[in-house]
C-alpha cells in the first residue's frame, strides 16, 4: 500500500513538472510575447521547446544590436578612457583602454555575426516587415550582407535600417560603412523595399528598387562625393520622401548639391547641418521642405507645388553683422517660393539677430498657417509683427516663447515700431495664440495689441503661460499648454494693455 503511494505520487509530481502553461498559448498571444523583448533573446526561444521552435521565424519585427552583445565593463571602460583624456596624469593608461575597448568590440561583433548565421538558416520559411541592424563600422563580415541580402530578396522586408556604430576609443578613425559590391539584392526589381534608412553607411546602389518611396541618410563625412546624393535621386525617380541628416559632401569640388530631377516624385526633403548646401533646380512634386542651420537655393520655377516650409536656424555673434549688411540665404527662400501655404520658423541665438529697422522678410503672398517656435524671452519677442505685414492672407499664427535665463531687453523697448497705418489693416487674421505669456508680458502684450489693432476679423486670442510645441512630422503642430492660474489682478492689466478693441473678441487666458 505505501509502495503504491509512493509511485501516485511520484507520477503527479512528474506530470505537474511536464506541465507547461506556456507553451499552451496560442501562437499571436506568444508572438506578442516574443516581439516585446529583444530579437536577440526571442531569437533564444526556440531552443526552449519543440513548440517554440517556429516561432522566431515568424517574428514580424527584427531588431539586431551589436551594443547588446557588449558587457557591463565596456561602458566602464569607455568612463575611464574619457577620464584619461581629460586628465594629464592618467595619459600613460589610454592606448591599453583603447586595447581592452576595441576587444569587446571584436568579440561581441563575432558573437554578433554568430547570431546572424543561426537566423539565417532558415531563411526559406521566414517572412519579415522590418528589419533593424546595428554594427560597428569596422565590420567587414560577409555575414552581415547577406542578411541584409537575405531580408530584401528571401523575407521580404519592407523597411530596412543599417546603422553603423562609431567605435569607442577610435570616434572618428574609421570610414563610413561600405557594402560589399555596393548591392543590398540581387532581384532589386522584385524587392517590396518601401523605406530605407542609412546612418554612417553610404548608400548601395538603388537602381531598379522601384518600390522604394522613403530614404534617410544620416551622418556622412565631407569626403562622400556630391554624386552619392544626386545618384540616389537619379535611380529612384519614386521617391517621395528624402531626409539628409547631419550629411555632409566634398565642397571644395562642389559648392553645392544640386538637385536636378524634373521627373522626381519627391514631396517631402528634410535637410539638415551646418556644412550642407542644396540648390533646387528642378523638383516639381515637392510640397514639403524643412532646412535645419543649411543653405537653401531656390532657382526659378524649381519647387512650383511648395506649400509647407520650416526654417530652423540658430545664429551666433560671429555672424551678426554680415546679417545686418546682406540677406540671409533663408530669406531667399520665402522670396522665391511664393505658393508657401503653411511656415514654421525657429531662429535662435544669444542676441537678437532679426532685423528691427526694416521688415526683412519678403511679401508671402499665400501664407495662411504660420508658427514662431522658441522665441528667445532674451529677444524682442514683440518681432513676429511683421510677419502680419508681410503675410497678406495670413489666417492664424502662433507664437511659442522660451524662457532664458538672463534677459537683456528692456520692457517695451521697441513698441513705437509697431503702430499700425489705416492702410495696413489685415482681414483675414482669426487667431493669435502666444504660449510662453510670462516675464516678457508687456512685449508680448504689444504684440497682442498691435494685431488687435491691424485685423478686422480677429476672433480669438489665447495667452498662456506655460506650454510648449508638439510637431506632427515636418510642417504640422500642435500647441500643448499647462494649465496655470490668473488672479483678477493679471487679467485686468492684461485686457487692459490689449485695449477696449477686444471687447469682441474671446480672449482665453491659461
Amino acid at each position: 500500500m505505501a509502495r503504491n503511494r509512493k509511485v501516485l505520487f511520484s507520477r503527479r509530481r512528474r506530470a505537474a513538472s511536464d506541465e507547461d502553461h506556456l507553451s499552451a498559448l496560442p501562437d499571436d498571444l506568444l508572438l506578442h510575447i516574443l516581439g516585446r523583448v529583444d530579437t536577440r533573446s526571442a531569437l533564444r526561444a526556440a531552443a526552449l521547446s519543440r513548440r517554440w521552435a517556429h516561432l522566431p521565424r515568424e517574428l514580424p519585427n527584427l531588431d539586431l544590436k551589436v551594443t547588446d552583445a557588449l558587457p557591463p565593463r565596456y561602458r566602464r571602460c569607455l568612463d575611464l578612457l574619457h577620464e584619461a583624456r581629460h586628465s594629464d596624469g592618467l595619459r600613460d593608461s589610454i592606448r591599453g583602454l583603447e586595447t581592452i575597448a576595441k576587444r569587446y568590440e571584436r568579440r561581441a561583433m563575432r558573437a554578433m555575426v554568430s547570431s546572424v548565421r543561426n537566423l539565417r538558416s532558415s531563411r526559406a520559411h521566414r517572412r519579415a516587415r522590418r528589419l533593424s541592424l546595428e554594427i560597428f563600422q569596422f565590420c567587414t563580415s560577409a555575414g552581415i550582407n547577406r542578411l541584409v541580402a537575405d531580408a530584401v530578396d528571401s523575407w521580404r522586408v519592407e523597411d530596412l535600417e543599417v546603422v553603423a556604430k562609431s567605435t569607442g576609443p577610435t570616434l572618428l578613425r574609421h570610414p563610413v560603412y561600405r557594402f560589399p559590391c555596393g548591392r543590398i539584392s540581387s532581384k532589386p526589381g522584385e524587392s517590396r523595399l518601401r523605406s530605407l534608412k542609412l546612418v554612417k553607411c553610404l548608400p548601395p546602389s538603388l537602381d531598379g528598387f522601384t518600390a522604394l518611396t522613403t530614404l534617410l541618410l544620416r551622418d556622412l563625412p565631407s569626403s562622400t562625393p556630391v554624386a552619392v546624393y544626386q545618384g540616389v535621386v537619379t535611380a529612384c525617380p519614386q521617391l517621395r520622401v528624402l531626409h539628409l541628416v547631419s550629411c555632409q559632401f566634398d565642397r571644395k569640388k562642389a559648392p553645392w548639391l544640386v538637385l536636378d530631377a524634373p521627373m522626381s516624385e519627391i514631396r517631402e526633403l528634410v535637410v539638415e547641418g551646418e556644412l550642407m548646401a542644396v540648390k533646387l533646380r528642378s523638383l516639381p512634386k515637392l510640397e514639403s521642405l524643412t532646412a535645419v542651420d543649411a543653405d537653401i537655393q531656390l532657382c526659378s520655377d524649381a519647387v512650383p507645388c511648395l506649400a509647407h516650409v520650416s526654417l530652423f536656424f540658430s545664429i551666433c555673434p560671429l555672424y551678426y553683422w554680415i546679417l545686418n549688411h546682406t540677406i540671409p540665404m533663408f530669406m531667399l527662400v520665402l522670396k522665391d517660393a511664393i505658393s508657401i501655404s503653411s511656415l514654421i520658423l525657429r531662429f535662435m541665438g544669444p542676441e537678437m539677430w532679426i532685423a528691427r529697422s526694416k521688415n526683412p522678410f519678403p511679401r508671402m503672398p499665400n501664407l495662411k498657417k504660420l508658427l514662431v517656435a522658441d522665441v528667445p524671452s532674451s529677444w524682442d519677442v514683440s518681432w513676429p509683427h511683421v510677419l502680419i505685414r508681410a503675410a497678406p492672407l495670413l489666417e492664424s499664427l502662433h507664437v511659442h516663447v522660451s524662457q532664458c535665463e538672463h534677459e537683456e531687453q528692456e520692457p517695451g523697448q521697441h513698441a513705437s515700431s509697431m503702430q499700425p497705418l489705416a492702410s495696413q489693416r489685415h482681414r483675414h487674421l482669426k487667431e493669435l495664440v502666444v504660449v510662453g505669456f510670462e516675464r516678457t508680458s508687456m512685449q508680448l502684450i504689444h504684440l497682442v495689441r498691435f494685431t488687435v489693432d491691424t485685423s478686422t476679423v480677429l476672433c480669438r486670442v489665447a495667452l498662456l503661460k506655460r506650454g510648449h510645441v508638439e510637431y506632427k512630422g515636418p510642417w504640422d503642430w500642435e500647441m500643448v499648454t499647462q494649465q496655470s492660474t490668473w488672479s483678477n489682478e493679471d487679467k485686468l492689466a492684461v485686457l487692459d494693455g490689449i485695449g477696449s478693441s477686444a471687447a469682441q473678441i474671446k480672449v482665453v487666458l491659461g
